[in-house]
């Protein structure tokens, strides 16, 4: 695969740029439309869908989380938007939105968590009307394509989550609340709330079926590719970590050692939760038998990998004091940016829905984690004879 480390040095020192002045990752975003990073998921890419690359692409999400914590997150969506063109769009659909991101390198997004206001679409006969708005828009100034979903009853009189995708230039700025983004961390993601209400698409616009969009296993299994930022995220941290007490010439004091290596083993053992769900995804997402236990084991991967970071954190903490959290300094970013977005959804139910899973399983451990057998017990057992 192509070599990025060059990307990855320039969103990290635009992130530093982007934290001092205030505003959005604009520049990042450039960045990223003029290389191939941009279209790395589609048919004949280096990453492409239509092969078993997830293990590559979640190394790949990790390298950019580790670069620019921000970017990682609105670029996340842009891979998790293409991949739903790629499961529920027609030949027609396809054909337009790869030709928006590969010909006229459109960036696209998905917001998914409701604001006060829910979304509900009515569904005429030349048009599609929104109504409702979206928080927590990562990007919402920077992308060219949102995907949304909301509630309709027009298919069977039934009513279910339907994608939309929007074009952004029919989203006037009076919509865009950016007083509605104060967080801790994450600033420069640029996660607004942003008001859809009175808005009119068209047909080539709804995304699948109503329900498509929480299907098992690919809502839920999606998880491992924000973890993968957040990993990323982490090793940036020790690495900035390293860096401070470098400077200090603190790295010989046996403490700091201890705290170290507690953190290269965290982190490796992220690593292997993160190449190993791209792998058992793969292996298993094929198999409608195995869907659950491929849910059971993104569940897992997001949860270990949120543990590690915040043991990264806590490590890190004690590594450099306060002195090391002060701003302007960087690892002061990257400690606010992480805590923050580790903040995902339903934490203590998604780790019972995969212990119920383990629970009501009749496999043995190995096969819900993907593990192989070291010996081949068949070869074994013939050699013994």
């Amino acid at each position: 695969m192509t070599d990025y480390s060059t990307i990855y040095q320039q969103l990290s020192q635009l992130a530093i740029l982007t934290e001092q002045t205030g505003g959005m990752p604009a520049e990042e975003i450039r960045l990223i439309k003029n290389s191939s990073l941009l279209d790395i998921v589609l048919p004949g890419e280096a990453l492409d869908f239509e092969q078993d690359n997830t293990a590559a692409l979640l190394a790949h999400l990790k390298d950019v989380g580790r670069s620019n914590g921000a970017i990682g997150r609105i670029y996340e969506g842009h891979i998790n938007t293409l991949f739903l063109i790629h499961l529920y769009g027609t030949a027609a659909q396809k054909e337009y939105w790869y030709d928006q991101v590969r010909r006229e390198r459109k960036f696209f997004g998905v917001w998914n968590t409701d604001s006060t206001v829910g979304i509900t679409f009515k569904v005429k006969p030349e048009q599609v009307i929104i109504n409702g708005a979206k928080g927590f828009c990562s990007g919402a100034d920077l992308v060219d394509f949102a995907l949304i979903g909301g509630k309709t009853d027009q298919f069977s009189g039934t009513s279910d989550w339907q994608m939309v995708i929007v074009p952004m230039q029919q989203v006037e700025e009076f919509r865009i609340d950016r007083k509605s983004w104060e967080p801790l961390g994450m600033k420069a993601s640029v996660s607004y709330t942003i008001d859809f209400s009175g808005i009119e698409v068209g047909h080539s616009t709804l995304l699948g079926q109503p329900g498509d969009y929480l299907k098992s296993p690919y809502f839920l299994g999606g998880a491992i590719r924000f973890a993968a930022v957040q990993l990323g995220m982490a090793e940036s941290v020790y690495n900035k970590t390293l860096d401070f007490l470098r400077s200090l010439n603190r790295l010989e004091d046996p403490f700091q050692k201890m705290r170290i290596g507690k953190m290269a083993m965290a982190l490796h053992s992220g690593q292997l939760w993160i190449k190993n769900a791209g792998q058992n995804f793969d292996d298993w997402k094929y198999t409608a038998d195995l869907n659950e236990r491929l849910v059971a084991y993104a569940n897992m991967t997001r949860l270990t990998v949120e543990g590690i970071c915040i043991e990264v954190l806590q490590l890190s903490t004690l590594c450099v004091g306060a002195k090391g959290l002060m701003a302007p300094g960087d690892l002061e970013r990257w400690h606010r940016d992480l805590t923050f977005y580790l903040r995902q959804p339903a934490p203590d139910a998604t780790l019972q829905n995969a212990a119920n899973y383990l629970i009501h399983t009749d496999q043995p451990i190995e096969s819900c984690l993907g593990l192989k057998p070291a010996i081949d017990e068949p070869s074994m057992m013939a050699a013994s004879l």
